[in-house]
């Protein structure tokens, strides 16, 4: 959360630049710019999540200026950040002043990144002894932060707050460090203390607001906002805080006028439209999921590791609305963006259910599980393919899966583990699952939201279900012998 450069982005100064280099860009020319410039403009471009885009402006910078240790420092950052580490040593070896402190803290970096831990910390210790400040502990807390190394980077937090508590650098840390590592309430009181000391600074606002939502009190957000949009009601990070604050409290169409005002005034679009098209989505407006995905698309900005992400909202939309030859394209295009996505092979696998072919669904959905994170998830999925297109004994198969995944979601399976039995004509099991839904999830008789629930459609079923539950409360059924497999 340190270093948001946020303010900076929203100067007319940089809008100019960005504005240059745009259009640079689009005719096809070569422009100069100074390497801090570069620097800049890489930042903007990884703060939006493009990190392409990041790239090429380095690339570009280092043609400019070939030799200049901040755009080769910010390389190797995105090298490390891909994973490329032998590629960023090999940069950092061709840089000629071995013992510039930014040099030495970067190879700290890269030590880390390749695990080669105990050279690290003897590398940061011998940089503190050339160098005794309190920036130095800072900047080598911050590294050990970005290795998720807690108790490290503790350690000289608490250092330099100790020589220094009323340090502002210091206090921004340790906030950054308590937010980071899952303690939003102590970050609260330092920002609080922050903005005592230098109230119109708006990262320090972003921050409070941020805090706030992770601790889920969007009244004190939305306070934050108020003085934030004070400050200045232009600036699109307290615009897109405070749609993240609507979204928590529900207020779906208020949260989207927000990121409209953000999408009509900012310059990266596509990253603003991808949050727009994935709360239709999650609304299931999928004419407008469509649309929005219509305009990333055509913009071709979006970074790359999302496009796949997008294609699968794309197909399932699609889909929903029936369009199953359009839904077949998204999966092929978004698979040619990431052969391993899990939720395009499930896509792919409900596809085919949808189209009658077993086997090939099978097939998708084995690859779907294969490379899901989250392999409850996965079954769940699965499970809910195979109950809509009527696949009974398959979807038993995984409404059992996902139990023993999950065994936290067992009881809220019941009813629908006895509507397929019901579907099969198997009526003691019938009976013994809704035996065990009356017990379990009764509540789903009530037919409030019924997500997957039967009894919206099969009022036969239903009128079992309510008679087994009523008998049971009567006493009339003993549901004790039918708990127990």
């Amino acid at each position: 959360m340190k270093d948001d450069l946020s303010s900076i982005f929203h100067k007319s100064e940089f809008k100019e630049l960005l504005a240059k280099y745009a259009d640079m860009l689009d005719n096809h020319t070569s422009v100069y710019f100074e390497a801090d410039e570069i620097t800049l403009l890489a930042e903007f471009y990884a703060s939006m999540g493009n990190i392409k885009a990041s790239e090429e402006v380095v690339d570009y910078g280092l043609s400019l200026h070939p030799d200049n240790l901040d755009i080769l420092i910010f390389k190797c950052h995105n090298l490390i950040a891909k994973g490329n580490t032998n590629d960023a040593q090999c940069i950092l070896n061709t840089i000629t002043d071995q013992n510039d402190y930014e040099v030495r803290l970067l190879q700290a970096e890269l030590y880390l990144a390749q695990k080669r831990t105990q050279e690290a910390d003897a590398l940061l210790d011998q940089l503190y002894q050339d160098e005794k400040d309190i920036d130095t502990m800072l900047d080598i807390a911050h590294v050990y932060m970005d290795d998720h190394q807690k108790k490290k980077a503790h350690y000289w937090l608490e250092k330099a707050y100790s020589e220094a508590p009323e340090n502002i650098g210091v206090l921004e840390e340790m906030a950054s460090y308590h937010f980071s590592f899952g303690n939003p309430e102590e970050a609260v009181k330092l920002y609080n203390q922050l903005l005592d000391e230098a109230p119109y600074t708006l990262d320090f606002w972003h921050n409070l607001i941020r805090c706030y939502i992770r601790m889920y009190q969007s009244e004190k957000a939305m306070e934050a906002i108020d003085f934030a949009m004070a400050i200045d009601d232009t600036n699109l990070i307290t615009w897109e805080l405070k749609s993240n604050c609507l979204l928590l409290e529900n207020e779906i169409d208020q949260a989207l006028e927000c990121l409209f005002y953000i999408e009509k005034h900012t310059t990266e679009k596509p990253y603003i439209q991808n949050i727009i098209m994935s709360i239709y989505f999650i609304v299931q407006d999928y004419q407008k999921v469509l649309e929005y995905s219509d305009k990333i698309i055509a913009s071709g900005k979006l970074p790359y590791f999302e496009m796949a992400s997008l294609y699968h909202k794309r197909g399932i939309s699609h889909l929903r609305l029936e369009n199953q030859s359009a839904c077949k394209e998204d999966v092929e295009q978004g698979l040619a963006y990431d052969n391993h996505s899990s939720e395009l092979y499930l896509l792919k696998g409900e596809l085919h259910l949808d189209e009658k072919k077993l086997e090939d669904a099978q097939t998708a959905f084995h690859y779907g599980e294969l490379f899901a994170e989250d392999e409850a998830e996965a079954a769940a999925y699965i499970g809910t393919a195979y109950f809509h297109n009527e696949y009974w004994e398959q979807a038993l198969e995984y409404l059992r899966k996902e139990e023993e995944l999950n065994p936290d979601i067992m009881h809220s399976n019941y009813y629908l583990m006895a509507y397929c039995y019901y579907r099969m004509k198997e009526e003691k099991l019938t009976f013994t699952y809704l035996v065990r839904g009356a017990v379990f999830s009764s509540s789903s008789l009530k037919k409030e939201e019924p997500v997957l629930s039967p009894f919206e459609t099969d009022e036969h079923f239903y009128e079992l279900a309510k008679d087994i539950f009523l008998k049971i409360k009567s006493g009339e059924i003993n549901p004790m012998e039918y708990l127990n497999e």
